[in-house]
């Protein structure tokens, strides 16, 4: 017989698959509208007139914008109570605002012929209000996988849709807009290709969207966003002070914060624009084989993400981020000698018809081939294991606390990753002057030099071998196993347990019901 204040076993709330695949949607919706969005200097010259470089800067300080509206939002978002919980609410406000947005910036700004100083304020309003909406999605797409499921074994799997969508979404979207709408106006991205684009990806964003409220439903009720209260204990609502105190105490988040923040850091760097140009414009001779290697890439690390989520939900998102970080530490050092020993250019040469050995340029490009797949297969593990650990971490906090504010960890990390990822391009701008870039950028047939090879895999590789090694430190004293995991599931149960009966949720009285049949 068990110990009267012996703690119950956690009861697992777990999402059906349909579920999971409608709620996150919510990444379709958002990259649709950043295909839209990524066309923002075009929309800005062909609508309101404005310099390309202008809207270049505009673009880069909304971004700190960005970064800042992410706290305000998430504590919004956290205090905000209704009797028909507030993913759905804050999923269609986001969707709303982004659509007001673009409206205003594609279709109805370009019939008041703005120009000069009116036209940049214009432009420059749309976009913060479209990058008000789109944190609102964001941080409601990021929470929803929180109370979708507390099973350790189901939860690495939301990160297999979401990468799928992700690799999906913005390419059949751009299919579309390049293939299917620019023909109809010349191939000219003129203002009514903006005007019909816009209006594609509103009506589409809103179906997928709407879809995925449909698939969080059943889980986005209030009880699932309830604190732990004892007794008559005031409910507080969430404040700045609570977020403060989440990054100054919770050791854990700090840990993530550092180790996902470092990985993003490099990720970025190496996915730089002149980076992809030194690899396959100058290195390998052919800008056309990272388009293609994009595509063909696309399956294998969906495969892998599921692969990741399987071993994620039986040994753990910490142990496995942390050990498939030295896995991609080996896989990339081989990439690294790769590039600066084998003759790479020899693939350029077969493409291009040009190859003095085709058999060898066969076998090189082959070789290219499986080390790009390892690349990205190993990454994208760690990816699957990142993300999911963020989830455990709103569970930890809840432990630890008795407040539940999954907003405020994703909008916590968010902050510090927009901030961190905004300097990647800068690095890589200002490391390729190393090599005589100070005027001009890399461009396909330079000439092939050692300082080339070197600073291309100092900034592909170098730099995310650096973001894995303080992964692995960082996480070295974390806690936050499978087995801690597990542990923390208890004592929500537990606590909830304890709670007056007004107060119980319907999982709490799941809880009860279950410890008491045992």
């Amino acid at each position: 017989m068990k110990e009267k204040n012996a703690k119950p076993s956690p009861v697992y709330s777990r999402a059906k698959t349909w579920q999971i695949a409608l709620t996150t949607m919510t990444g379709i919706g958002q990259m649709v509208f950043y295909v839209l969005m990524t066309s923002a200097t075009y929309i800005g010259n062909a609508n309101f007139g404005i310099l390309v470089a202008v809207t270049g800067v505009i673009i880069t300080f909304s971004r700190l914008f960005d970064g800042i509206t992410d706290p305000i939002i998430a504590l919004v978002m956290e205090r905000f109570k209704s009797k028909h919980g507030k993913i759905r609410f804050f999923t269609m406000i986001g969707w709303a605002t982004m659509s007001v947005a673009t409206t205003l910036m594609c279709n109805i700004g370009p019939k008041l012929h703005l120009e000069g100083a009116l036209g940049i304020a214009f432009f420059v309003l749309c976009y913060v209000i479209y990058i008000i909406g789109y944190t609102f999605c964001s941080i409601s797409g990021q929470i929803n996988a929180n109370v979708l499921t507390n099973d350790p074994k189901q939860r690495p799997t939301i990160s297999v849709w979401n990468t799928a969508y992700s690799y999906l979404a913005p390419m059949i979207m751009s299919v579309v807009s390049m293939s299917v709408i620019l023909p109809k106006f010349n191939n000219i991205q003129s203002t009514q290709y903006f005007e019909t684009l816009n209006i594609v990806v509103v009506a589409v964003s809103f179906v997928f969207y709407l879809l995925s409220c449909i698939g969080v439903s059943k889980f986005d009720k209030p009880e699932n966003f309830e604190n732990i209260k004892i007794g008559k204990e005031k409910e507080e609502k969430p404040s700045f002070k609570d977020m403060v105190n989440l990054i100054k105490s919770n050791k854990e988040l700090q840990r993530y914060i550092i180790a996902a923040g470092s990985d993003k850091l490099a990720q970025t760097i190496g996915s730089a624009s002149v980076v992809s140009t030194m690899l396959f414009g100058i290195i390998v001779g052919s800008m056309s084989l990272s388009s293609i290697l994009s595509a063909i890439a696309m399956l294998p690390s969906i495969i892998f993400a599921v692969i990741g989520s399987k071993i994620a939900g039986k040994k753990g998102s910490l142990k496995v981020m942390v050990d498939w970080s030295k896995i991609c530490i080996v896989v990339n050092i081989i990439y690294a000698a790769f590039i600066l020993f084998a003759p790479a250019s020899m693939i350029g040469d077969l493409m291009n018809k040009k190859a003095s050995s085709v058999a060898l340029g066969v076998i090189i490009a082959i070789v290219f081939l499986l080390l790009n797949f390892a690349v990205n297969a190993t990454k994208m593990v760690v990816s699957v294991a990142t993300n999911s650990l963020r989830m455990d971490i709103v569970d930890y906090e809840f432990d630890r606390t008795g407040k539940y504010m999954p907003a405020a960890v994703s909008a916590t990390y968010s902050f510090v990753d927009k901030a961190i990822s905004s300097f990647g391009a800068f690095i890589a701008t200002a490391m390729i002057g190393l090599v005589g870039y100070t005027t001009t950028v890399p461009q396909q047939g330079d000439p092939l030099t050692v300082g080339v090879k070197v600073i291309t895999v100092v900034l592909l590789i170098g730099f995310p071998i650096i973001g894995w090694i303080c992964t692995i430190l960082a996480m070295k004293k974390s806690n936050i196993t499978f087995e801690k995991m597990e542990e923390v599931q208890k004592n929500i149960a537990y606590k909830k347990s304890k709670l007056p009966q007004e107060n119980k949720s319907e999982i709490v009285e799941e809880t009860i019901t279950e410890f008491t049949e045992e």
